[in-house]
Protein backbone atom coordinates (compact mmCIF):
# COMPACT_ATOMS: atom_id res chain seq x y z
CA UNK A 1 0.00 0.00 0.00
CA UNK A 2 1.55 3.48 -0.84
CA UNK A 3 1.88 5.66 2.56
CA UNK A 4 1.84 9.08 1.65
CA UNK A 5 3.29 11.71 4.37
CA UNK A 6 0.32 14.40 4.41
CA UNK A 7 3.09 17.05 5.84
CA UNK A 8 5.83 16.03 3.06
CA UNK A 9 2.76 16.09 0.54
CA UNK A 10 1.57 19.40 1.37
CA UNK A 11 5.30 21.12 1.37
CA UNK A 12 5.40 20.46 -2.53
CA UNK A 13 2.23 20.65 -3.82
CA UNK A 14 1.75 22.23 -7.00
CA UNK A 15 -0.55 25.31 -7.53
CA UNK A 16 0.63 27.34 -4.41
CA UNK A 17 -1.55 27.66 -1.84
CA UNK A 18 -4.77 26.30 -3.30
CA UNK A 19 -2.87 23.29 -3.82
CA UNK A 20 -1.89 22.95 -0.57
CA UNK A 21 -5.75 23.72 0.63
CA UNK A 22 -7.43 21.15 -1.46
CA UNK A 23 -5.16 18.72 -0.74
CA UNK A 24 -4.82 19.14 3.06
CA UNK A 25 -8.44 18.68 1.86
CA UNK A 26 -8.67 15.44 0.21
CA UNK A 27 -6.58 14.48 3.30
CA UNK A 28 -9.35 15.38 5.65
CA UNK A 29 -11.82 13.74 3.19
CA UNK A 30 -13.71 16.98 3.41
CA UNK A 31 -15.66 16.38 0.43
CA UNK A 32 -17.72 20.02 0.67
CA UNK A 33 -14.32 21.69 0.53
CA UNK A 34 -12.98 20.28 -2.36
CA UNK A 35 -16.30 20.80 -4.11
CA UNK A 36 -15.87 24.80 -3.59
CA UNK A 37 -11.96 24.91 -4.21
CA UNK A 38 -12.34 23.00 -7.29
CA UNK A 39 -15.64 24.85 -8.23
CA UNK A 40 -13.85 27.95 -8.38
CA UNK A 41 -10.65 26.88 -9.96
CA UNK A 42 -10.77 23.61 -12.14
CA UNK A 43 -7.16 23.49 -12.69
CA UNK A 44 -6.42 23.07 -8.80
CA UNK A 45 -8.00 19.50 -10.08
CA UNK A 46 -4.02 18.65 -11.26
CA UNK A 47 -2.54 19.32 -7.78
CA UNK A 48 0.34 17.04 -7.84
CA UNK A 49 3.74 16.41 -5.91
CA UNK A 50 5.90 16.76 -9.28
CA UNK A 51 8.48 13.79 -9.32
CA UNK A 52 11.49 13.81 -8.86
CA UNK A 53 14.58 13.81 -11.54
CA UNK A 54 17.26 11.38 -11.49
CA UNK A 55 19.44 11.60 -9.63
CA UNK A 56 17.56 13.16 -7.26
CA UNK A 57 14.90 11.57 -5.08
CA UNK A 58 11.95 12.80 -3.30
CA UNK A 59 11.64 11.34 0.24
CA UNK A 60 9.45 8.20 1.21
CA UNK A 61 6.12 9.30 1.75
CA UNK A 62 6.21 12.78 -0.69
CA UNK A 63 4.30 11.27 -3.67
CA UNK A 64 1.22 11.92 -5.42
CA UNK A 65 -1.58 13.34 -6.89
CA UNK A 66 -5.34 14.08 -5.13
CA UNK A 67 -6.90 11.09 -6.70
CA UNK A 68 -3.62 9.48 -5.43
CA UNK A 69 -4.40 10.61 -1.74
CA UNK A 70 -8.28 9.35 -1.99
CA UNK A 71 -7.04 5.74 -2.80
CA UNK A 72 -4.20 5.73 -0.30
CA UNK A 73 -6.69 6.55 2.43
CA UNK A 74 -9.40 4.21 1.09
CA UNK A 75 -12.15 7.35 0.37
CA UNK A 76 -14.31 5.78 -2.22
CA UNK A 77 -16.61 8.64 -1.67
CA UNK A 78 -13.61 11.42 -2.20
CA UNK A 79 -12.88 9.75 -5.11
CA UNK A 80 -16.27 9.53 -6.80
CA UNK A 81 -16.19 13.32 -6.19
CA UNK A 82 -12.71 14.02 -7.33
CA UNK A 83 -13.61 12.14 -10.95
CA UNK A 84 -17.09 13.82 -11.35
CA UNK A 85 -15.49 16.86 -10.76
CA UNK A 86 -13.30 16.32 -13.53
CA UNK A 87 -9.99 15.04 -11.96
CA UNK A 88 -7.84 12.94 -15.31
CA UNK A 89 -9.17 9.30 -14.52
CA UNK A 90 -5.03 8.85 -14.89
CA UNK A 91 -4.08 11.50 -12.35
CA UNK A 92 -1.60 14.19 -12.54
CA UNK A 93 1.29 11.73 -12.78
CA UNK A 94 0.08 9.03 -15.03
CA UNK A 95 -1.00 6.06 -13.72
CA UNK A 96 -0.42 6.71 -10.27
CA UNK A 97 -3.94 6.39 -8.85
CA UNK A 98 -4.51 3.20 -10.69
CA UNK A 99 -1.01 2.25 -9.41
CA UNK A 100 -2.09 2.78 -6.07
CA UNK A 101 -4.87 1.07 -5.89
CA UNK A 102 -3.42 -2.37 -7.44
CA UNK A 103 -0.72 -1.83 -4.29
CA UNK A 104 -3.23 -1.56 -1.87
CA UNK A 105 -5.32 -4.16 -2.92
CA UNK A 106 -8.14 -2.23 -3.84
CA UNK A 107 -9.73 -3.66 -6.52
CA UNK A 108 -12.70 -1.55 -6.35
CA UNK A 109 -10.52 1.52 -6.09
CA UNK A 110 -9.22 -0.03 -9.75
CA UNK A 111 -12.35 -0.68 -10.98
CA UNK A 112 -13.80 2.51 -10.81
CA UNK A 113 -10.41 4.37 -11.95
CA UNK A 114 -10.92 2.48 -15.47
CA UNK A 115 -14.42 3.14 -15.66
CA UNK A 116 -13.40 5.98 -15.82
CA UNK A 117 -11.34 5.95 -18.72
CA UNK A 118 -7.57 5.56 -16.73
CA UNK A 119 -5.40 3.41 -18.93
CA UNK A 120 -4.45 -0.01 -17.84
CA UNK A 121 -1.01 0.44 -19.22
CA UNK A 122 -0.08 4.30 -18.61
CA UNK A 123 2.74 5.57 -21.10
CA UNK A 124 4.30 8.87 -20.93
CA UNK A 125 7.67 10.24 -18.38
CA UNK A 126 7.48 9.28 -14.93
CA UNK A 127 4.23 6.90 -15.64
CA UNK A 128 3.65 4.17 -13.39
CA UNK A 129 2.98 0.32 -14.17
CA UNK A 130 0.70 -1.51 -12.57
CA UNK A 131 0.56 -4.78 -14.05
CA UNK A 132 4.37 -4.59 -12.72
CA UNK A 133 2.74 -3.73 -9.45
CA UNK A 134 0.09 -6.52 -8.98
CA UNK A 135 2.94 -8.78 -10.06
CA UNK A 136 5.53 -7.44 -7.51
CA UNK A 137 2.72 -7.55 -4.68
CA UNK A 138 0.58 -11.27 -5.57
CA UNK A 139 -2.27 -9.66 -6.45
CA UNK A 140 -3.62 -12.51 -9.07
CA UNK A 141 -7.01 -10.41 -9.56
CA UNK A 142 -5.40 -7.10 -10.02
CA UNK A 143 -3.41 -8.83 -12.65
CA UNK A 144 -6.37 -10.10 -14.51
CA UNK A 145 -8.42 -7.12 -14.07
CA UNK A 146 -5.65 -5.14 -16.01
CA UNK A 147 -5.03 -7.55 -18.74
CA UNK A 148 -8.62 -7.30 -19.18
CA UNK A 149 -8.29 -3.72 -19.75
CA UNK A 150 -6.04 -3.93 -22.03
CA UNK A 151 -2.53 -4.51 -20.05
CA UNK A 152 0.58 -5.17 -22.34
CA UNK A 153 2.26 -8.47 -21.57
CA UNK A 154 5.03 -7.27 -23.74
CA UNK A 155 5.70 -4.44 -21.84
CA UNK A 156 9.71 -4.04 -20.67
CA UNK A 157 11.99 -2.16 -18.77
CA UNK A 158 15.04 -0.77 -19.79
CA UNK A 159 16.98 -3.79 -18.56
CA UNK A 160 14.61 -5.94 -20.43
CA UNK A 161 12.41 -6.98 -17.62
CA UNK A 162 8.54 -7.27 -18.27
CA UNK A 163 5.83 -8.40 -15.59
CA UNK A 164 6.16 -12.01 -16.30
CA UNK A 165 10.06 -12.02 -14.77
CA UNK A 166 8.85 -9.51 -12.13
CA UNK A 167 5.85 -11.97 -11.06
CA UNK A 168 8.55 -14.61 -11.09
CA UNK A 169 11.29 -12.95 -9.17
CA UNK A 170 8.79 -12.10 -5.98
CA UNK A 171 7.75 -15.87 -5.76
CA UNK A 172 4.18 -14.83 -7.28
CA UNK A 173 3.27 -18.01 -8.67
CA UNK A 174 -0.69 -17.16 -9.09
CA UNK A 175 0.44 -14.15 -11.23
CA UNK A 176 2.65 -15.99 -12.91
CA UNK A 177 0.19 -18.66 -13.77
CA UNK A 178 -2.47 -15.61 -15.21
CA UNK A 179 0.06 -13.53 -16.95
CA UNK A 180 0.92 -17.03 -18.72
CA UNK A 181 -2.33 -18.05 -19.00
CA UNK A 182 -3.04 -14.90 -21.09
CA UNK A 183 -0.20 -15.43 -23.55
CA UNK A 184 3.37 -13.86 -21.78
CA UNK A 185 6.35 -15.72 -23.01
CA UNK A 186 8.12 -18.04 -20.23
CA UNK A 187 11.08 -18.36 -22.71
CA UNK A 188 11.32 -14.47 -22.91
CA UNK A 189 15.10 -13.74 -21.98
CA UNK A 190 14.95 -11.25 -19.66
CA UNK A 191 17.54 -8.81 -17.97
CA UNK A 192 21.27 -10.96 -16.29
CA UNK A 193 20.13 -14.03 -19.15
CA UNK A 194 17.02 -15.24 -16.58
CA UNK A 195 13.98 -17.05 -18.07
CA UNK A 196 10.97 -17.23 -16.02
CA UNK A 197 10.31 -20.82 -17.02
CA UNK A 198 13.89 -21.57 -15.10
CA UNK A 199 12.81 -19.57 -12.09
CA UNK A 200 9.20 -20.99 -12.09
CA UNK A 201 10.98 -25.17 -12.03
CA UNK A 202 13.20 -24.38 -9.19
CA UNK A 203 11.56 -25.91 -6.40
CA UNK A 204 11.99 -23.19 -3.64
CA UNK A 205 9.85 -22.59 -0.52
CA UNK A 206 7.04 -20.36 -1.45
CA UNK A 207 5.22 -17.65 0.67
CA UNK A 208 1.74 -19.98 0.95
CA UNK A 209 0.62 -23.39 -0.39
CA UNK A 210 -1.35 -21.58 -2.92
CA UNK A 211 2.08 -20.03 -4.14
CA UNK A 212 3.39 -23.38 -4.29
CA UNK A 213 0.50 -25.33 -5.87
CA UNK A 214 0.61 -22.55 -9.11
CA UNK A 215 4.01 -23.02 -9.70
CA UNK A 216 3.42 -26.91 -9.86
CA UNK A 217 0.85 -26.22 -12.08
CA UNK A 218 2.56 -24.26 -14.03
CA UNK A 219 6.12 -27.26 -14.39
CA UNK A 220 3.15 -29.69 -15.44
CA UNK A 221 2.31 -26.89 -18.05
CA UNK A 222 5.75 -26.24 -19.04
CA UNK A 223 6.39 -29.66 -19.53
CA UNK A 224 3.72 -30.66 -21.31
CA UNK A 225 4.52 -28.74 -24.16
CA UNK A 226 7.33 -30.80 -24.96
CA UNK A 227 10.31 -27.96 -24.28
CA UNK A 228 13.38 -28.96 -23.20
CA UNK A 229 13.44 -29.23 -19.20
CA UNK A 230 15.20 -28.44 -17.02
CA UNK A 231 15.08 -24.94 -18.69
CA UNK A 232 18.58 -23.63 -18.65
CA UNK A 233 20.22 -21.15 -15.96
CA UNK A 234 21.22 -17.65 -16.81
CA UNK A 235 24.54 -18.27 -17.18
CA UNK A 236 23.96 -20.93 -19.61
CA UNK A 237 21.81 -18.39 -21.64
CA UNK A 238 24.03 -15.67 -21.22
CA UNK A 239 26.72 -17.83 -22.61
CA UNK A 240 24.49 -18.77 -25.79
CA UNK A 241 23.55 -14.85 -26.35
CA UNK A 242 27.08 -14.00 -26.18
CA UNK A 243 28.10 -16.51 -28.62
CA UNK A 244 24.87 -15.94 -30.84
CA UNK A 245 23.46 -19.41 -30.40
CA UNK A 246 20.22 -17.92 -28.75
CA UNK A 247 17.81 -18.90 -28.94
CA UNK A 248 18.37 -22.88 -29.56
CA UNK A 249 16.29 -24.37 -32.21
CA UNK A 250 14.53 -26.67 -29.66
CA UNK A 251 13.17 -24.07 -27.33
CA UNK A 252 12.82 -21.85 -30.82
CA UNK A 253 10.20 -24.62 -31.46
CA UNK A 254 8.32 -23.06 -27.83
CA UNK A 255 8.28 -19.57 -28.22
CA UNK A 256 12.24 -18.49 -27.35
CA UNK A 257 12.63 -15.43 -28.79
CA UNK A 258 16.05 -13.52 -29.86
CA UNK A 259 16.95 -11.40 -26.48
CA UNK A 260 15.46 -7.48 -26.27
CA UNK A 261 18.30 -5.07 -27.29
CA UNK A 262 19.12 -3.79 -23.66
CA UNK A 263 19.71 -6.93 -22.22
CA UNK A 264 22.27 -7.91 -25.73
CA UNK A 265 23.89 -5.08 -24.91
CA UNK A 266 24.38 -5.17 -21.31
CA UNK A 267 25.53 -9.18 -21.21
CA UNK A 268 28.26 -8.34 -24.19
CA UNK A 269 29.42 -5.15 -22.15
CA UNK A 270 29.47 -7.84 -18.66
CA UNK A 271 32.68 -9.65 -17.70
CA UNK A 272 32.47 -12.98 -18.35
Amino acid sequence: MMKLDERLVLQAVTNGQSGRDIAAAVFAGDVAAVRRLAGGDARLLTTHVPPARYPDFRPDGQAGDLLTIAVARCDGAMLDALLALGAAPDGAVPGLPLDAAVAGHDLAAAERLLAKGASADPAGEHAAWPLRTAARSADPAAARLLIARGARLDRLDPTGTGPLQDAVDMDSMRVAEVLIEAGANPWAVGAGGALPAFGIGQPLRLSSPAEEAARERLVARLRRTGAPWPPPAPAEVKTLIREQRWPPPALARHGATAPPAAVVATLVAAPR
